[in-house]
C-alpha cells in the first residue's frame, strides 16, 4: 500500500492548480507538461545523454595508480652454477630487502580503442537525436489526442444542460402518462404505447448523458488530472475550418519534417558508423604508455624512475574477416535504404489519407449542420403546435430528443473535422509546439502553442522556399506518388463517417508495424 500511495503522489504532484476555464491551448500545454507518456520520453532522452557522457571517457587515456607493501620471513637469496661444470659459481646472495614498499603511476593510451570509442560516441550522439525525434512524435501524438478529446468534451459541456432539461421533461411526461393510464383517460393500449415511446427516448437521453460525462474524464486523463477533478472548459463556437496548404506542399514538408523519417536517418548513420568501427578493429593496436615508479628496496641504485614505450599487437587472422565485414555493412546499408524508402511511402500515404479524411469530415460537418437546422425548425413548429394543443406531449418530447441527438451528431462531426484538421499537420510533421520556449510553465507553453497554432492556421509554418538546399535535395526520393492513389481510394471507401483520427491510426504505429518492419 505504501508503494501505491507513493506512486499516486508522484503521478499528480507538483502540478499548477486550475484557476480558470481551460482552453484548447492550455489543455495541450498541461498534457505536454504533465502527461506521463511525455515524461517517459524525456527520461529516455536524458538516459541517452548520460550514455553519451560515459562514451566520451572511452576515448581518454587510462591512468593507473598502484601502491603496495610486501614482506617475507627470510631473505630472498639465490645462487648460480656453471653450465659447463655444474659447480656452484657464486655464493648465495640477495638484492631485495625483506620488506619492500612500491608505488606506480602510469598513463596508457590505445590508439585503436580511441578510434572505436570515437565511432561509439558519434553513434550515441545520433541516438540522442533519435530520442529527440521520438519525443517529438510523442508530443505530436499527445497533442492530437488532446485536440480530439477537447472538442468532444467542450461540445459535450455545452450540450449537457439541454440534455438534463430534456430528460426532466421526459420524466415529467412519463409520470403524466402513467397517471393517465391509472385514470383511464385514454385507451390502455394507447397509454402503454406512449409510455414505451417515452422510455425509449429516456434511455437514449440517459445514454447520451453518460457519454457526455465521460468526455471530460477522457480529457482529464490526458492532462494527467486526478480522477473526478471538476473543471470547466472555455465555451467555443462551432465554426468550419480552412486549410492553407496544398497537398503537394504537405507531402514535401512531410519528407523533411516527420520525426520518424529523421529518426530513421540517424539509424542509417549508425549503420555506417558500426561498419567503420568493425573495420577499424581489424587494424593493429598500438598502445603508448608512460609511467613513474618508486621502490623502497635499498639494493636499488635508483629508488624512483620513469619509463615510456610503445607496444603494437595485431591478430593476423582478423584479415580474413575483412570481406565478410564489408559485405555485412553493405547489406545493412541496403536494408536501411529500403526501410527509409518504405517509411517515406508510408508517410506519403498517411498525408494523402489525412487530406482525404479532412475533406470528408468537412462535408459531413456541413450535412449534420444542415440537418440540425432542419430539426430545430421542426422542433419550433412542434412547440407551437403543442402550445395550441394540436400535438401530444409525447410528440413534443420526441422532437426535443431528436433535436438533442441531432445537435450531438453535429458536434461529433465538428470534433471529427477538428481531429482531421490536426491529423493533417501531424502527418506533415508540422509541430504544434515551437522548438524553443522561454520556460516550461503552463502559461508559457499555452502562449507558445497558441502562437504556433496561429501560424499553422495561416499557412506560415515550414515554407518550402526557406528550407536549406540540402533538405530540399532530400525530397527527391524514388517513390511514385501515383501508386498511392488506388490505395487512398480503397481506404476512403471504408472510412464513411468514422472518427477521422481513429481511421488513420497512430502515425507512429503505422510506421513501425504496417510499413517499415514487416
Amino acid at each position: 500500500m505504501a508503494l501505491v500511495a507513493a506512486d499516486r503522489e508522484a503521478m499528480f504532484s507538483n502540478q499548477e492548480p486550475i484557476s480558470k476555464a481551460i482552453g484548447l491551448e492550455e489543455a495541450m500545454a498541461r498534457a505536454v507538461k504533465y502527461n506521463l507518456q511525455e515524461r517517459l520520453a524525456l527520461m529516455e532522452k536524458l538516459a541517452e545523454e548520460n550514455v553519451l557522457d560515459l562514451q566520451h571517457f572511452d576515448m581518454l587515456p587510462k591512468v593507473a595508480a598502484n601502491a603496495g607493501w610486501t614482506t617475507r620471513d627470510s631473505e630472498s637469496a639465490s645462487s648460480s652454477k656453471s653450465v659447463s661444470t655444474g659447480a656452484q659459481s657464486l655464493e648465495s646472495s640477495t638484492s631485495q630487502d625483506k620488506s619492500v614498499s612500491t608505488a606506480d603511476l602510469s598513463v596508457s593510451w590505445n590508439i585503436l580503442d580511441f578510434g572505436i570509442g570515437y565511432f561509439g560516441s558519434k553513434a550515441q550522439a545520433n541516438n540522442i537525436l533519435a530520442a529527440e525525434e521520438r519525443r517529438r512524435s510523442v508530443v505530436a501524438d499527445i497533442i492530437q489526442k488532446v485536440r480530439s478529446a477537447y472538442w468532444d468534451a467542450v461540445t459535450a459541456q455545452q450540450l449537457q444542460p439541454v440534455v438534463k432539461a430534456t430528460l426532466q421533461e421526459a420524466y415529467d411526461a412519463l409520470e403524466k402518462a402513467k397517471q393517465t393510464e391509472k385514470e383511464r383517460l385514454i385507451a390502455p393500449l394507447d397509454a402503454l404505447k406512449y409510455q414505451k415511446s417515452l422510455l425509449e427516448m429516456i434511455s437514449r437521453l440517459e445514454t447520451l448523458e453518460g457519454d457526455l460525462s465521460a468526455s471530460k474524464a477522457r480529457l482529464a486523463a490526458l492532462m494527467n488530472l486526478p480522477p473526478a477533478t471538476r473543471y470547466q472548459l472555455v465555451e467555443e463556437k462551432v465554426l468550419p475550418t480552412s486549410l492553407h496548404y496544398s497537398l503537394e506542399d504537405l507531402e514535401a514538408m512531410a519528407m523533411v519534417n516527420r520525426p520518424e523519417i529523421n529518426e530513421e536517418a540517424y539509424r542509417a548513420r549508425n549503420v555506417a558508423l558500426d561498419t567503420r568501427s568493425a573495420l577499424m578493429r581489424l587494424l593493429p593496436g598500438a598502445s603508448l604508455f608512460v609511467g613513474s615508479h618508486y621502490s623502497s628496496n635499498s639494493y636499488l641504485a635508483n629508488n624512483d624512475w620513469a619509463d615510456a614505450g610503445v607496444q603494437v599487437s595485431w591478430n593476423l587472422l582478423n584479415v580474413f574477416s575483412y570481406s565478410d565485414i564489408k559485405r555485412l555493412g553493405e547489406t545493412k546499408q541496403s536494408v536501411a535504404d529500403l526501410r527509409r524508402q518504405a517509411l517515406r511511402m508510408a508517410v506519403l500515404t498517411q498525408v494523402n489519407i489525412a487530406w482525404q479524411q479532412y475533406s470528408q469530415a468537412n462535408n459531413q460537418f456541413e450535412r449534420t449542420s444542415e440537418l440540425l437546422r432542419v430539426q430545430n425548425a421542426i422542433l419550433k413548429q412542434t412547440s407551437g403546435a403543442y402550445q395550441n394543443n394540436a400535438q401530444s406531449l409525447v410528440e413534443r418530447v420526441r422532437m426535443t430528443t431528436e433535436s438533442v441527438l441531432a445537435t450531438r451528431s453535429r458536434d461529433r462531426s465538428f470534433a471529427q473535422m477538428q481531429n482531421a484538421y490536426g491529423a493533417i499537420f501531424q502527418a506533415a510533421g508540422l509541430d504544434p509546439l515551437p522548438e524553443q520556449v522561454a520556460d516550461h510553465s503552463v502559461e508559457t507553453l499555452t502562449q507558445a502553442i497558441s502562437a504556433q497554432s496561429r501560424l499553422l492556421d495561416e499557412g506560415q509554418v515550414a515554407d518550402l522556399s526557406s528550407l536549406p538546399a540540402s533538405q530540399l535535395a532530400s525530397l527527391n526520393v524514388p517513390v511514385d506518388t501515383n501508386l498511392l492513389r488506388p490505395v487512398v481510394n480503397q481506404v476512403n471507401k471504408n472510412i464513411n463517417a468514422q472518427d477521422a483520427w481513429q481511421s488513420l491510426g497512430s502515425l507512429q504505429e503505422v510506421q513501425m508495424k504496417d510499413y517499415t518492419y514487416q
